[in-house]
């Protein structure tokens, strides 16, 4: 947990916006498929897989923001939240399972 499995991985620089990660924390991105889906995950603790995606996918490809501030989200958000799945998702998203970053 909160570690790359590649750690070259580690060099990437991300986004340190806090206004960004609260609107995405709270649901008010402006996106409505985003936001509909942290709202339901803050609202009950759960959230379809495929959103589970979206919204992650949206906080590392879009705002540029660290996986691991997302996967500590989720893992303090979710009712079934399960390290294994949790931060083997993060860490696909944010590409450094099987880095897609080879320039580093």
């Amino acid at each position: 947990m909160n570690r790359a499995f590649q750690p070259k991985t580690e060099q990437v620089r991300w986004n340190d916006n806090d206004d960004h990660l609260k609107r995405w924390c709270e649901g008010k991105t402006g996106f409505p498929i985003v936001d509909a889906g942290m709202r339901q995950l803050n609202s009950i603790g759960y959230m379809h897989n495929r959103l589970r995606m979206i919204t992650a996918c949206f906080l590392v490809k879009d705002l540029l923001i660290d996986w691991r501030k997302g996967e500590k989200y989720f893992m303090n958000s979710l009712i079934d939240g399960d390290l294994a799945s949790n931060n083997g998702g993060w860490q696909w998203v944010g590409e450094t399972i099987c880095s897609g970053f080879t320039n580093l």
